[in-house]
């Protein structure tokens, strides 16, 4: 059994912990130690009695350690990943054990499912988070977030992107890297790179 360790101690790293004391339950499968975190002390108690127990900064992985992404920002998990990564870190895939997906969905390392219904031909890069959705037969892309109520129907979903609640991706509609979809939006169109979407249907927000 390995040590599970969750990277940050902020609301989606409580998830994190959730999934995974809730795949302990059905199987034990890890030892679960605490966070780390650079923001927050050493010692403080997070969740479920669960504290601090270091940064990320100055942990040095062992070969009997995963991490879990518990950060739901697509750029910054992406950070987090690379720094945690090139020291040598594995991280864990996490899924709530009453979520059920076809045999041909294929998960990448790092990823974070909730709870959510997933179609066939599903494809999520490493460190995706799947926060209460529906993809139908869709791509997401390394590092990228869906949350409660999204919709992606067979869409394609690129990197470090980030979909809100209630959003809905139409079928064949592409979603290009760092780009975010605000709470409720309905995508109808192709989402340039780095852009912010809103509304129905979605159109650009220019500050």
């Amino acid at each position: 059994m390995k040590d599970l360790i969750i990277v940050c101690a902020g609301g989606f790293a409580k998830e994190a912990l959730d999934v995974a004391q809730s795949m302990n339950s059905d199987k034990p499968q890890w030892n679960i130690l605490g966070f780390i975190d650079d923001n927050v002390a050493i010692g403080t108690e997070v969740f479920r009695g669960y504290k601090v127990i270091g940064t990320i900064k100055d942990w040095q992985p062992t070969e009997n350690q995963a991490f879990a992404m518990g950060v739901s920002n697509p750029q910054t998990k992406a950070k987090l990943y690379e720094i945690l990564h090139n020291k040598g870190g594995e991280f864990a895939t996490l899924i709530y054990p009453f979520t059920t997906y076809p045999q041909d969905t294929i998960i990448g390392e790092g990823c974070i499912i909730t709870t959510a219904w997933i179609g066939l031909n599903t494809i999520l890069g490493k460190c995706v988070h799947i926060s209460g959705s529906m993809l139908g037969s869709a791509v997401i892309g390394d590092f990228s977030t869906t949350t409660g109520f999204a919709n992606i129907a067979a869409g394609k979903i690129g990197k470090r992107c980030f979909v809100g609640s209630h959003a809905v991706v139409l079928n064949g509609v592409v979603v290009e890297d760092d780009a975010k979809i605000t709470a409720g939006s309905i995508v109808v169109k192709r989402v340039k790179a780095g852009t912010t979407v809103y509304g129905n249907p979605a159109r650009e927000l220019r500050l």
